[in-house]
């Protein structure tokens, strides 16, 4: 490394140009970059010291070739564990680990995620809202962060923004969804919100705590929340998208002069660009499919032909597990993203045929969709969501003893997205008080129309609290004195006369 850096130098190559062509960072060019023979000799030596490690590569190897995904971290934190005599650095195991991975050959390995498309939601049915933030570049060379929320309609991707020079608050939120809902001319019958402090206090199984002000506008407006799960953004990709849209093509490399200034440029925008260029997945333009949204919106209250072909071509899959073909999206069965990163297609008697490069294998087959933007899927394809649910519910019915199935199937059905939050903690609660109390807090709430975890366990405090107090005494027991001195005390008794001489003086 060292050699090939002072060559290229010496070939009037810049320090980026070198990192380009050796494939390395620019810190690694500028550690080697003005060192001299003697210098690089010295660091050399001191670089000997990995050798140290040498007696622990088995062990290393063994637990490489065992756990593939294990990262350096984690080796150096174990080799800490087991071995005292371990006085090197996390980042000189780092290196060594590296090393030994090149040698022998050993991947990375990891668990990747799988996607798959979504179905286009019918008009005025969605909308999705999600925060973003960027540091802008002032006349003054000082620099500015800005804050913006991001609202896009999820069929016809019609976007709607607002920037602000501070982070938002719940009034904020509420102020900005009032100017987007009189500008699009109505709202969404669903709204989709990532979990953000100013939105929600706490998922809470499913019945989610929203901040107070946000309540007050959800109730008096009757909006319909969807939250997304915790660590999981993909569910609302489509406003993810337009956050990252914003992002990288109207802020970047403009300068910051005034709020306002910064919002009228953006309204300009979006007239100009993000709502007037036909988008990359429905092919459509977002501001022409907006007009006939707009008449699905729900009222706000006051305040191509296909030409037959035997000849394959090559398409990658994406990510969702899908292949592109005449804009429109088809899927393949769940998994081929990482198992396929390449398939061929081909048209017979007007259906797309997908199968492998290499070998006669038919993964999937559609009929050609017509027009564009389509997502053209097979039933087949998608993971089988309620296995596990009816996996959940059996154990479940099983430990209440099959006395509460109906409370069950009804909280499967009305918190559908939260049932295993909501199963979980009923087994919770089964563990914690056992099964009679629970089974009476069941009936409490099959009694009272609540059909919720969180209620059970509300019954459950409320009895438990109700029992303590019937089993508390009426009348407090009398402490007798166990002092031998106290019970030994003889009080003085006067005589009457005393008392009548006392008068008398009176």
């Amino acid at each position: 490394m060292y050699i090939q850096i002072q060559e290229l130098k010496a070939l009037g190559f810049s320090k980026r140009k070198t990192a380009k062509v050796l494939s390395v960072s620019r810190d690694t060019v500028s550690n080697y970059w003005d060192k001299t023979d003697e210098e690089y000799t010295a660091m050399a030596e001191k670089v000997k010291k990995h050798c140290s490690l040498v007696k622990y590569e088995q062990v290393i190897l063994v637990w490489l070739h065992r756990y593939p995904s294990m990262t350096a971290a984690q080796v150096y934190d174990w080799l800490l564990e087991h071995y005292d005599d371990v006085k090197l650095s996390e980042r000189v195991v780092r290196r060594y680990v590296g090393n030994l991975r090149r040698d022998h050959g050993i991947l990375k390995t990891s668990n990747p995620r799988d996607y798959e498309a979504v179905d286009e939601l019918p008009m005025g049915y969605q909308m999705q809202i999600d925060f973003g933030q960027k540091s802008m570049r002032t006349p003054y060379d000082t620099y500015v962060k800005v804050y913006f929320i991001g609202v896009v309609l999820s069929h016809s991707r019609y976007k709607w923004g607002y920037f602000l020079d501070r982070p938002f608050c719940s009034t904020d939120l509420v102020d900005c969804l009032d100017m987007c809902f009189a500008h699009c001319g109505g709202v969404a019958h669903e709204l989709v919100f990532d979990q953000d402090s100013i939105v929600a206090v706490s998922e809470n199984y499913g019945d989610i705590i929203y901040t107070y002000e946000f309540e007050k506008y959800r109730k008096l407006n009757s909006l319909s929340i969807r939250m997304c799960r915790k660590a999981d953004p993909e569910s609302k990709g489509i406003v993810e998208s337009v956050v990252k849209y914003v992002k990288g093509n109207f802020l970047p490399n403009r300068f910051f002069i005034d709020i306002d200034i910064l919002n009228q440029c953006f309204t300009e925008w979006l007239a100009r660009t993000g709502n007037a260029k036909v988008h990359g997945t429905t092919k459509k333009v977002p501001a022409e499919v907006f007009e006939l949204e707009r008449a699905h919106l729900r009222p706000i209250l006051p305040m191509i032909d296909i030409i037959s072909s035997t000849d394959s071509i090559s398409r990658k899959v994406r990510k969702d597990n899908t292949i592109l073909y005449e804009s429109n999206r088809y899927t393949v069965p769940l998994g081929t993203y990482h198992k396929e990163k390449e398939v061929d297609i081909k048209v017979e008697d007007g259906r797309l045929i997908i199968s492998q490069v290499f070998g006669d294998y038919v993964i999937a087959e559609h009929p050609i969709a017509i027009g564009k933007g389509k997502l053209v899927r097979n039933k087949n394809h998608c993971r089988n969501r309620e296995q596990g649910i009816d996996e959940l519910f059996a154990g479940l019915s099983s430990r209440l003893g099959g006395l509460c199935d109906n409370f069950l199937q009804e909280i499967r059905q009305r918190k559908s997205r939260y049932v295993r939050d909501q199963y979980g903690l009923i087994d919770k609660l089964v563990q914690e008080y056992g099964l009679p109390p629970v089974l009476t807090a069941v009936a409490y709430c099959e009694d009272h129309d609540l059909y919720s975890a969180t209620n059970v366990k509300d019954a459950l405090q409320h009895l438990a609290k109700q029992t303590t107090r019937e089993a508390a005494p009426s009348v407090l027991p009398i402490k007798l004195v166990t002092n031998p001195d106290v019970v030994t005390v003889v009080t003085q008794k006067r005589s009457i006369e005393v008392y009548a001489q006392l008068g008398g003086k009176a």
